[in-house]
């Protein structure tokens, strides 16, 4: 029924849009308590077991589903138009929970290691019958949450499609290993695959951190390139320079810039506007949705020889 009320807010053209997402942000949903109730059980699986492979596929699965969860928020909470103690929109939000759920993982690899580690040196037993069961419903659970993202299309999906296929590599691993402990006692090849799962888990919160901290840090928008901005925009009718070009990302998809345009002294202001508008449209091209522009007439621009 909610969803129903929801659309009556839109106007038709926004209809059909909204609702594809609708059903993209229930797939994510689904896949979420998935994975969730599913690492739950895997940790009290891997305390049973006894095995740290299976934890270590928990933390990944932990992992995946708080990013399913940040995706199916992202989707609905960053649409949020801006107020007046976020001028900006919430979109930032998304960027504040991947740190949060980096964080997380980066706790728990280190604790896995560390225990696998001990564990090299002196190998426990583990119940391999419990890691076969386990790793059987992994690859299953997995497979039926990538199967309904795959229908999806959109940045978001796509990503935890590939988290997901990843999981059910890990799953995959497990399996072959609890097969093997039932013909050979080589506890030690539990330690090993759930260090090499961890270091999996380690490189996503790497690649994730250096993104959220360049965000964070307001860095120039990867997906903008000031050369080409600058040489378009000199391409306009008017524009006779371009300079103190800066930028920045709200998060991956949305990027803002401010610079200066000089202009001839006697440009009318309703002339100015049509540049404006102009100018706007070429960003907008060039994945710019946000930009404020200063204009000055030409005996202003001493930054003449600071050109970028």
């Amino acid at each position: 029924m909610k969803e129903h009320h929801h659309h009556s807010h839109h106007d038709h053209n926004d209809h059909h849009h909204h609702h594809h997402n609708i059903k993209g942000s229930k797939n994510i949903l689904i896949a979420f308590a998935l994975n969730f109730s599913f690492s739950i059980i895997e940790f009290i699986g891997g305390y049973l077991t006894n095995s740290m492979a299976i934890y270590a596929d928990a933390l990944h699965d932990l992992g995946d589903s708080s990013a399913l969860l940040m995706a199916y928020f992202l989707e609905k909470f960053s649409k949020k138009s801006a107020d007046e103690v976020y001028t900006y929109g919430y979109r930032r939000f998304s960027v504040l929970s991947a740190l949060i759920n980096a964080m997380i993982l980066l706790i728990g690899s280190l604790f896995v290691i560390k225990e696998s580690v001990e564990r090299l040196l002196s190998p426990e037993p583990v119940n391999n019958e419990g890691m076969l069961y386990l790793a059987i419903l992994g690859v299953i659970v997995n497979g039926i949450a990538a199967y309904r993202l795959s229908k999806d299309e959109g940045i978001n999906q796509r990503m935890v499609m590939l988290h997901l296929l990843e999981d059910i590599l890990g799953w995959v691993a497990v399996l072959i290993v609890s097969v093997v402990l039932f013909f050979k006692p080589w506890f030690i090849l539990d330690s090993i695959l759930s260090i090499l799962i961890s270091l999996l888990v380690l490189r996503g919160v790497y690649f994730g951190l250096k993104k959220v901290v360049s965000i964070l840090m307001q860095a120039f928008p990867k997906g903008v390139n000031s050369q080409k901005v600058t040489q378009e925009l000199l391409k306009i009718d008017g524009v006779l320079g371009i300079h103190y070009i800066q930028g920045w990302s709200m998060d991956e998809e949305s990027h803002s810039l401010t610079f200066h345009v000089s202009v001839s002294e006697d440009m009318k202001v309703r002339e100015l506007d049509e540049m404006k508008l102009k100018i706007k449209a070429k960003l907008y091209d060039l994945s710019v949705k946000n930009s404020v522009i200063e204009f000055e007439g030409r005996h202003h621009d001493c930054s003449e020889h600071t050109k970028l």
